[in-house]
């Protein structure tokens, strides 16, 4: 697929093109336009399948796009981002089938829910087209078009009002009633617990299987809908009826031993109250919340109302003297063993809600950022990784994430802190770090950075070992390198000081005199071999 990015913001467009994978949503090409005119070229120059487009603009806006595509009958998805939320701006979008309307600054998450969404509507809309174009009847296909009608209620895109829901029913010409009650039962897996095991494709399907035998005695049927989030895989059924909640308790104890069994995994169930058709998209959202915030209530069958009982007599604090010590002293295992069973204590009495386990997180990481301070390290240097940063996202949705995270921070932080102590290895570091990098635009922040030490602490132990500063050392390297290139190459003075890291020739020639007490003409003059 394609997309067209609008925007007179550069910097807006070039952001947009930074932070979304496009792959992820399967869009291939990505084309953008700073103002109408250009847009409106490249969209008749090759229409593209999604737009996405800011509303205020000097030379034209985005509802005149999105006006101008509608009425040459562009049925793709378009998205619209403006600096002010104005109800005018947002009816006239929603009344040309606009799929989302997001206010400046960007937000990622809701960006990329934007995107998902409407390149899902737009996946779904052309194969419904597809099959009416080859004329095949609803009959053949009747579980696939009830399965993607249950799909859209869910994610909101049919629109949760009773009278729309009722025209896609007749629509699509399916068996079913908007005025009837539903129950939705949602059986999810923590991603963290399955992905070391399993492909998450396959996990769904299987846990679908499992779903639709437990509920429905058969395999594959339309009204198990799986699908994952950031944090867990799901399936959501939709039950036709009132809740027989005991009878659900039975069903949802099966699907949980089923998944132990045959997955692996430990599942988790939630019933939620009888709704209308048009109520079930708000019903999942609040399932998905309440799984959020389940701790210590995992492998259980939970119903709506009947809320996780916590005892919050007294509130936990963790023991921040003993961290700090074992941390100074460098005892891995003694931390993350006593974490885990302080955890493992608070779940058994009934302790460990929400609010504790973020307390404690809170309180583990000023341990963490007090070690690092004193020993001059900077922690957003230290976990900038992608793997830690992962980990703290899901740190708090289970005491097993929890741990898992703390681990790391705990090996990251003690061993950074080693390191930083064996000054002798950190100057070492450095230096290697200058001379694979001397070539480009370098300075004692960037230096730094490598070894997760501040600046002027670095330049401290550097000159205490070296003599010289890091400056100092870094032009040594590269006047070692343009003496080399002096005697060994033909190239210019011009070329070589580029080539060694100087924007200037003046500056490079300074420098070199200095180091060598030559120009660097007069050195190659001198010591170049006369052949």
């Amino acid at each position: 697929m394609r997309c067209l990015l609008i925007d007179d913001d550069i910097p807006t467009v070039e952001a947009l093109l930074r932070i979304v994978d496009w792959n992820d949503y399967g869009i291939a090409e990505t084309a953008f336009a700073y103002n109408v005119q250009d847009a409106m070229r490249l969209f008749e120059a090759d229409r593209p399948d999604l737009i996405v487009c800011d509303i205020e603009m000097p030379r034209g806006s985005g509802l005149d796009m999105i006006k101008w595509v509608r009425e040459r009958e562009y049925d793709g998805g378009f998205i619209f981002f403006t600096c002010h939320e104005s109800f005018e701006f947002a009816s006239t979008a929603i009344s040309y089938n606009a799929d989302a309307y997001l206010v400046k600054p960007i937000d990622k998450t809701k960006l990329e829910a934007a995107l998902r969404k409407a390149v899902d509507a737009l996946k779904q809309n052309r194969l419904l087209d597809e099959y009416s174009r080859l004329g095949l009847t609803w009959i053949k296909n009747k579980e696939w078009v009830e399965r993607n009608f249950w799909r859209d209620v869910l994610t909101e895109a049919i629109s949760p009002r009773a009278d729309l829901i009722a025209s896609e029913i007749r629509k699509r010409e399916l068996p079913l009633s908007a005025d009837g009650d539903y129950v939705l039962f949602l059986a999810g897996v923590p991603r963290s617990q399955a992905e070391e095991r399993w492909d998450g494709s396959i996990l769904l399907y299987a846990l679908s299987n499992l779903g639709s035998e437990v509920l429905f005695d058969r395999v594959n049927h339309d009204r198990v809908i799986p699908y994952q989030t950031e944090s867990a895989f799901y399936i959501a059924v939709i039950l036709e009826g009132t809740s027989d909640a005991e009878r659900l308790k039975e069903l949802g104890g099966r699907l949980i031993g089923l998944c132990g069994q045959y997955l692996k995994c430990t599942a988790t169930c939630y019933v939620a109250e009888t709704v209308a058709i048009a109520g079930l998209s708000r019903a999942r959202e609040r399932l998905e919340q309440l799984d959020a915030s389940n701790i210590i209530f995992r492998g259980k069958v939970h119903l709506e109302k009947v809320p996780f009982r916590y005892d919050t007599s007294d509130r936990y604090a963790l023991d921040m003297d003993r961290f700090s010590l074992l941390f100074v002293q460098g005892e891995k295992v003694p931390i993350v063993n006593g974490l885990k069973k302080e955890l493992e204590r608070l779940a058994e009495q009934n302790k460990l809600d929400p609010a504790t386990l973020h307390s404690i997180r809170e309180d583990f990481l000023q341990v963490v950022y007090s070690l690092l301070l004193r020993n001059h390290i900077q922690a957003h240097r230290l976990f900038a990784d992608e793997a830690i940063l992962q980990l703290s996202q899901q740190a708090e949705s289970s005491v097993f994430d929890f741990m898992k995270w703390a681990q790391a921070m705990t090996d990251k932080t003690i061993d950074s802190v080693r390191e930083t102590l064996k000054s002798e290895g950190v100057v070492d570091k450095a230096k290697r770090f200058i001379h694979e990098n001397y070539k480009r635009e370098l300075n004692r922040e960037d230096v730094a950075a490598h070894v997760y030490l501040t600046a002027d602490y670095l330049a401290k132990v550097f000159k205490a070992e070296t003599g010289i500063a890091i400056k100092e050392y870094l032009n040594e390297c590269r006047i070692n390198e343009a003496k080399r290139l002096l005697l060994e190459s033909k190239a210019s003075v011009s070329e070589i000081a580029l080539e060694t890291g100087f924007d200037t020739l003046s500056y490079f020639s300074t420098v070199f005199k200095k180091l060598t007490g030559e120009t660097p003409n007069a050195y190659r003059a001198k010591h170049k071999p006369q052949l």
